[in-house]
C-alpha cells in the first residue's frame, strides 16, 4: 500500500469555476478512509486490517471505491492496490466493474490523462484475470472514440483499445457481441485516420479489422447494412478492395451461409 500522507490526487480535472460532485467527493471520502485505516502499516498489516474492515457490506463498498481511487490515481502503487481489491473481493469484482461503468460513462471526459491511462491498465489486468463482465468497459470505452477527432487523448485511447484487442484476441473471440461492435467502431474510424502522422495506426487498424472480418464473417454480417456501408467507405484500402473481391466473387470463402451482397441487405 502507497502509506504517504500527502495532498490527495485528483481522479478528475478541476477548474476553477467548477465545484466538486458527489461523486468526486465520494471517491475522495473513500480514499481517505482507507488511508486513515492502512496508514504506517506493513502490507502484510494492511492486507489483515482490510480483510477485518470488509466483514461489513458498507465497508466493502467503500474500501472497494477507495481502492480503486489508488489504481486510477497513483501508477505506481496500481499492481499492489489491485491485489488488495482482488483479496477483499465478496462478488468477483461485480461491484468495480459497476463503479468503473459508471465512471466511464458519465465521468469519462473529465477523468485526469493519469486517470483515463488507468482505466485501461485495470482493464488489461482484469482481461488477464478473465474477471467476468469486462467486455462490458469495453463496450462503454468504445463509445468515447470519437469519429472526426484526431485530438491526442482520442486517438491514445482509440490505438490504447486496439492493442489491448489485438494482446488479448483469444479473449475477445468469445464475445460475439464485442467483436461486432469492434468491427463497426474501427470502420468508422479507420476513414478519419488518413494523415501522414496516422499512418502507422491506420495500417495496425486496417491488418486488424481485415483479419476480424475475414475469421469472423458471419457475426459480423449481424451488423446489417451498416457493414455493408462502412465497407464501402474504406473500399479504395487495399486490404479491403481485395475483401470486397471476395465478398462479391467468392462469397462462401468468408462464411458457408453466405451467398453475397444483394441490393437490399
Amino acid at each position: 500500500m502507497d502509506q504517504s500522507k500527502t495532498i490527495t490526487p485528483k481522479l478528475f480535472v478541476v477548474t476553477a469555476v467548477e465545484n466538486k460532485d458527489e461523486l468526486e467527493e465520494k471517491y475522495e471520502r473513500c480514499y481517505n478512509a482507507l488511508q486513515n485505516l492502512i496508514s504506517g502499516l506493513s502490507d502484510k498489516e494492511a492486507q489483515n486490517a482490510l480483510n477485518n474492515a470488509v466483514c461489513k457490506e458498507k465497508n466493502h463498498e467503500d474500501l472497494s471505491l477507495g481502492l480503486i481511487f489508488v489504481i486510477l490515481t497513483k501508477p505506481q502503487s496500481a499492481a499492489k492496490t489491485y491485489r488488495d481489491l482482488t483479496l477483499i473481493t465478496r462478488d468477483g469484482l461485480g461491484l468495480v466493474l459497476n463503479s468503473l461503468s459508471h465512471l466511464i460513462l458519465e465521468r469519462y471526459l473529465r477523468l485526469t490523462d493519469v486517470s483515463r491511462s488507468q482505466v485501461l491498465w485495470l482493464l488489461r489486468e482484469m482481461m488477464r484475470n478473465a474477471v467476468t463482465n469486462v467486455e462490458t468497459l469495453c463496450l462503454n470505452l468504445m463509445r468515447h472514440a470519437a469519429g472526426g477527432d484526431v485530438s491526442q487523448r482520442n486517438v491514445v485511447l482509440i490505438e490504447s483499445l486496439l492493442d489491448i484487442y489485438q494482446e488479448n484476441r483469444t479473449w475477445l473471440d468469445k464475445f460475439p457481441v464485442l467483436i461486432t461492435s469492434v468491427v463497426y467502431t474501427y470502420l468508422r474510424l479507420i476513414e478519419d485516420h488518413s494523415g501522414p502522422k496516422l499512418a502507422e495506426l491506420r495500417q495496425k487498424e486496417v491488418t486488424f479489422v481485415v483479419a476480424l472480418i475475414r475469421e469472423r464473417f458471419g457475426e459480423c454480417l449481424t451488423i446489417g447494412r451498416d457493414f455493408v456501408r462502412l465497407l464501402q467507405n474504406v473500399a479504395r484500402i487495399p486490404e479491403f478492395d481485395k475483401l470486397w473481391k471476395d465478398i462479391l466473387l467468392k462469397p462462401k470463402t468468408l462464411c458457408p451461409n453466405f451467398t453475397g451482397v444483394y441490393p437490399d441487405t
